[in-house]
């Protein structure tokens, strides 16, 4: 260890143990050299931060000041007894096993804060989960300690770390579920196939993503009640997302009349009722199909886009009432006993079933 071959290195050029004048003149020179780089490293990693978008100076600065000023409090405390040769093995040993996990909480929080913050929060827009992070902060520090501890009493760690493994197996069997959930999530903030604010259609269930967390997403529904997905669910599920790639989507809106109506007269209409609503987009123009027939009726759908899905349930009755007022101007009988379906796509994904107003 370190004050080994320093205590020999005074006995054999100086002689042991060194005067007082003389060891407390080396005790002060380390403490002044590591205020003075103290000083200069954490300025530089202050400037640093100032030109990141992350709050470096809280996550890392901070953090890093009280524990960087122990340790060379620590060394210099070392300093001192290597040259007054003093030989208490339980004091150089608890001495040791601070200054190793001081330096290795200060690199460990070092690359905390570069790789989880700054590369993976700022660079790569990838935000890890506080679960997961305390979670791998767990282990790190478990076998740090465990291994620092080990090395310097030269305490044999290999049963307790067997013993760590299988509390480990078992407490991963135990919350299968939720680490089932847990990783899942992971998998949704690194894919981000949706993000809060966006209206989705996940296992039947449309909703607007309130927020994501480690364990589930809630959605607000349009009865704006709030419902908790599992995410294990959802990343099995088929996914919808109406705001992706952009708040552009298409709806289908159908509707029946009698059959003796003419298709044209009846397309005119439809074309008409979109062009008197300023919320159904021009670009691209909507369209309108005879998608059906029967001895009794006709069956129609118009196919509209719009800006906003979550304004969608406005739009289409606002199209519904032109429709009807159009279809009475024409003196168009609507189907009687009649009542329009809706069904909604957005981009190229498919259609969902059309159900009946509740």
């Amino acid at each position: 260890m370190s004050h080994e071959w320093l205590t020999a290195f005074w006995a054999k050029h100086i002689g042991m143990p060194a005067s007082w004048p003389f060891v407390l003149g080396v005790v002060t020179s380390i403490i002044v050299l590591g205020e003075l780089t103290y000083r200069f490293v954490f300025s530089a990693l202050h400037r640093f931060s100032q030109r990141t978008q992350t709050q470096l100076d809280d996550l890392l600065v901070r953090r890093m000041r009280l524990p960087a000023r122990v340790l060379h409090l620590f060394i210099a405390f070392h300093a001192f007894l290597a040259l007054r040769g003093i030989e208490n093995e339980v004091v150089r040993t608890a001495v040791s096993i601070v200054e190793l996990l001081l330096v290795a909480y200060l690199i460990i929080e070092a690359l905390e804060t570069f790789v989880l913050h700054y590369w993976l929060g700022e660079r790569k827009g990838i935000e890890v989960p506080e679960v997961v992070r305390h979670l791998l902060l767990l282990v790190v520090y478990t076998v740090v300690v465990l291994s620092i501890v080990g090395s310097v009493t030269g305490i044999n760690v290999i049963p307790v770390l067997a013993t760590s493994t299988v509390v480990t197996v078992v407490l991963g069997l135990a919350l299968q579920d939720t680490l089932g959930n847990l990783f899942a999530g992971l998998a949704l903030h690194v894919e981000k196939p949706f993000g809060p604010g966006d209206w989705i259609l996940v296992d039947g269930l449309e909703g607007q993503v309130v927020s994501m967390g480690w364990r589930s997403t809630h959605l607000r529904t349009f009865s704006w009640d709030v419902v908790v997905v599992p995410n294990s669910i959802i990343a099995k599920a088929r996914l919808q997302n109406f705001y992706a790639p952009d708040k552009v989507c298409a709806r289908n809106v159908e509707f029946l009349v009698r059959l003796d109506a003419s298709p044209e007269v009846v397309e005119r209409v439809a074309r008409q009722a979109c062009e008197s609503r300023a919320e159904i987009r021009k670009e691209p123009a909507p369209k309108v199909w005879l998608v059906g027939m029967t001895p009794l009726f006709q069956r129609y759908v118009v196919k509209i886009w719009i800006d906003d899905f979550g304004r969608h349930d406005d739009i289409e009755s606002d199209l519904l009432k032109a429709l009807f007022r159009g279809c009475q101007t024409e003196g168009i009988a609507l189907r009687e006993g009649a009542v329009p379906a809706l069904s909604a796509e957005a981009g190229s994904t498919a259609i969902v079933p059309a159900v009946r107003p509740r």
